[in-house]
């Protein structure tokens, strides 16, 4: 059951202010779900050696990498598949949020959806480890016979992620406990 934000506010100043947090968050995970891409479309027209570089960065590709304009397509695609993840995870949290900013707190739509941050970020880990390997083939393929490199390496980072993916999991599991149950002592009330 969803409480009205009015009602809540005056009733508990403490959930009043995970009303209004959430209502913040709720627009800046908006706003960074649309502007992520859109920061990138604009390196990518205004500031192609910036794109390059920022390829470079987010593939781990060692630095003496010459990018090629085929290598550079497909490094584009292979650092699509993590920026839309991370978009989707943005837009998850929004209408996580959101249902915050409307007072649906203890609702069990809000533990799907923790669920599913969670399951995103659990993805995201072993991805990019296979991506990182991926564009490392990838860019190395100009380089002459015998230069040619692939790079599989797991870091403390993509150990986090995943750590991270599953705890949110267990958490959205946990919140969709708490309001079935929350929803069963109401009925007995």
């Amino acid at each position: 059951m969803a409480y009205s934000a009015t009602a809540l506010a005056g009733d508990n100043p403490r959930l009043a202010r995970i009303v209004r947090v959430s209502r913040t968050m709720a627009t800046i995970t908006l706003i960074a779900a649309a502007a992520v891409p859109a920061i990138l479309l604009a390196v990518l027209v205004f500031d192609p050696p910036g794109l390059d570089e920022w390829l470079i960065e987010a593939l781990k590709a060692s630095s003496r990498t010459v990018l090629t304009t085929e290598t550079r397509i497909a490094a584009m695609v292979i650092a699509a598949v993590p920026v839309a993840l991370g978009v989707t995870v943005l837009l998850l949290l929004h209408r996580l949020f959101l249902g915050f900013a409307r007072a649906q707190i203890l609702v069990p739509d809000s533990g799907r959806i923790l669920r599913r941050i969670g399951i995103v970020i659990v993805t995201l880990g072993p991805l990019e480890i296979l991506l990182r390997a991926l564009a490392s083939v990838v860019l190395s393929l100009p380089n002459p016979p015998g230069e040619r490199e692939i790079v599989i390496g797991i870091s403390s980072d993509d150990i986090t992620t995943i750590i991270s993916g599953i705890l949110l999991i267990v958490l959205g599991w946990t919140l969709e406990e708490a309001a079935r149950i929350a929803d069963e002592n109401r009925q007995f009330v």
